[in-house]
């Protein structure tokens, strides 16, 4: 699901988000382990009956005398909680790893984390990210994943269940490591996470507060898993740069100075951000990662505020936003904030950063454009056969335009108002024919990176998002930009998905159920006997995708009596008819949306994409060593296997 893009910075001073609520339930009692060497990751938690351990929940049975038996599917793992040494400690099997029962606060001498992401970017994987919520009050029923895109007009957002004892599960893609944006109940806050990440946390509602006051507090969250010991960095690190950060300050700059004062002020204020984390660093240890992510989040930050500033200095007049226009020295100074680097796709504020340049927002800008539209409108339409009245009330609109009438000024007769209906189409193509060439000039002299990220952007705000066609002469000059190789292979997978979806036609074969209530009931009645294999996937899963291409061999090498059935969650269903038709996938579909899926998923807790089952002749399902279709001939000896019993 897509919603238009926000300000991080916005979203948190002025959002206020209903919390959706179950029944009033008992606040879980949990009980939680953490590591011993100061980076407070969180070990082991368990509840009534539940359990969260490496990365996951688990059900739990417990003993009195420490010891834990995990439960999860066929799998099943036990701890024990004992002392050793005069040390509390975690066992299980051989390993032993030394635990209490409370954060340390000892910051100067905690280990600092040392993940690395350098080849994380462009992987256009999925996260897993589970958990236990602690309610104030009441529970509430969803969680929701918000975060920017920086090759797309909009946020991406995914909802998972929070069931009555607080346990939460939601699976999204990811293209690139950056921070996103947590909602459950009146808890709201960010993480940071990375394509394929698995991650647990506990999150204590408690601890969130409302108003400005909330921003300097420390949250109580717990985190496990991949990036566990970043992400506890992160909680304690941003409240205290909140108390520096002189949002309310520069807001009344924004607004009181010039563009060269707010220029120096917003660059000073940038190096004030920049000596504070550096100063923090020298003096708590923090991780390589969130050292680099917050110092380029302070000249990112710099530079979407510098933009704004176009937009936000003479506020609402008359009931719209007023823009001012900026020197070319200060849209240079904001471009040089800039670098060509992947690791500056890490900053919470880039992906809007990227989309201010893809709008004519200052006054110049927009006068210029309208100035070579409106001569190309005249152009076209004095080519037209038109009547004598007409074609004086295209002279005489023409000579306010030339006069320089503003437009809210414009005297129009009903004979340029028709003719302006009758030809709105070839209108807004010659403003996109004009605006093409005047943004690609805009944004001249930039780096690699930034500038195709701008560009995708640009192609998703004028194009893509509203379903129209992107020009011929655009998708042949696209080959010529010489853009960022990764970024241009998202642009043309778009347009490939974007024609598919109108031309493409199912391939013969395709059967997409009407109903996608009791999907494994549905399947058995209607092949009863027969070996259903069954693959769940996401449209926007790469390893779902990849997997596809093995489709065709599979089903022409299959033993006879086995029916191939997909089941597509978490996803939009034009996309998802869209991979239909791209693979050819012949075999029953179904698509679940989000509370179709949130239904699945409870009954058979899926914990990643692809997951492949089967169902046995007999009706049983099989969940565990089930082999995915690049297996070639292990998976066709297994369904071999299951025919013949």
């Amino acid at each position: 699901m897509k919603v238009k893009l926000i300000s991080f910075c916005l979203l948190f001073s002025l959002a206020v988000f209903p919390a959706i609520s179950q029944e009033a339930t008992l606040k879980p009692e949990l009980q939680s382990w953490y590591s011993t060497d100061g980076s407070n990751e969180l070990i082991l938690a368990t509840g009534e009956d539940f359990a969260l351990y490496d990365g996951q929940l688990w059900n739990l049975k417990a003993s009195e005398d420490g010891n834990f038996t995990l439960l999860q599917g066929s799998e099943t793992r036990t701890l024990t909680i004992k002392n050793s040494d005069g040390k509390t400690v975690l066992a299980e099997a051989y390993k032993e790893i030394p635990v209490r029962s409370s954060k340390s606060t000892d910051l100067k001498n905690r280990k600092v984390g040392q993940t690395d992401v350098s080849n994380d970017f462009f992987k256009a994987d999925q996260v897993l990210l589970q958990g236990v919520f602690l309610p104030k009050k009441e529970m509430p029923s969803t969680i929701t994943i918000i975060y920017n895109h920086a090759f797309s007009d909009d946020q991406l957002q995914f909802t998972g269940d929070v069931d009555e004892k607080g346990r939460f599960k939601v699976i999204f893609p990811l293209d690139y490591p950056q921070e996103v944006m947590v909602r459950i109940g009146n808890a709201f806050f960010t993480y940071f996470t990375k394509p394929g990440a698995k991650q647990a946390m506990i999150v204590d509602e408690s601890s969130f507060g409302s108003g400005i006051d909330s921003w300097t507090q420390v949250k109580s969250i717990d985190f496990m898993g991949d990036l566990a010991i970043e992400n506890e960095e992160k909680r304690l690190l941003d409240p205290e740069f909140m108390k520096i950060r002189d949002y309310f300050m520069t807001d009344s700059m924004q607004k009181a100075l010039d563009p060269e004062a707010f220029l120096d002020y917003r660059l000073g204020l940038m190096k004030k951000h920049e000596a504070f984390y550096k100063n923090y660093f020298d003096s708590i240890p923090v991780s390589p990662l969130m050292q680099e992510v917050h110092l380029r989040d302070a000249r990112i930050y710099a530079g979407d505020e510098l933009m704004r500033y176009i937009w936000l200095h003479s506020g609402i007049q008359e009931g719209r936003l007023t823009p001012v226009d900026v020197p070319d020295e200060y849209l240079e100074a904001v471009k040089n904030l800039i670098s060509n680097d992947l690791e500056d796709l890490m900053a919470s504020e880039y992906a809007g950063l990227m989309r201010e340049f893809t709008m004519p927002m200052q006054p110049s800008e927009s006068e210029k454009l309208n100035q070579l539209v409106n001569e190309k409108r005249y152009e076209f339409l004095m080519q037209q056969q038109l009547s004598k009245t007409e074609l004086e009330a295209v002279k005489a609109w023409y000579e306010q335009i030339k006069a320089g009438t503003p437009r809210e000024k414009l005297v129009l007769t009903d004979e340029f108002k028709n003719l302006s209906k009758t030809y709105q189409g070839k209108f807004t193509e010659l403003y996109q024919e004009v605006q093409w060439p005047f943004f690609l000039a805009k944004i001249e002299g930039m780096e690699s990176i930034p500038r195709s990220s701008i560009i995708s952007t640009y192609l998703d705000l004028n194009f893509q998002s509203s379903g129209k066609e992107i020009p011929q002469d655009i998708l042949e000059e696209l080959k010529t930009l010489n853009l960022d190789p990764n970024i241009l292979a998202i642009i043309e997978n778009k347009i490939e998905n974007f024609e598919r979806s109108k031309n493409a036609k199912f391939v013969e074969g395709v059967a997409i159920a009407e109903s996608a209530d009791n999907v494994l009931a549905q399947l058995k009645e209607k092949h009863p006997g027969k070996v259903i294999y069954i693959d769940v996937w996401a449209t926007w899963c790469g390893p779902c995708i990849s997997e596809f291409k093995n489709a065709d061999i599979l089903k022409k090498e299959a033993p006879e009596g086995v029916v191939f059935a997909y089941i597509c969650g978490q996803s939009e269903r034009e996309t998802f008819e869209n991979q239909i038709k791209k693979f050819q996938l012949a075999g029953e579909h179904f698509f679940l949306d989000q509370e179709a899926f949130q239904q699945f998923d409870k009954e058979l807790n899926i914990t990643g994409f692809p997951t492949y089952m089967l169902i046995t002749k007999e009706g049983k399902l099989i969940r565990e060593g089930v082999h995915r279709p690049s297996s070639g001939d292990q998976l066709l000896e297994q369904l071999k296997e299951f025919v013949s019993r």
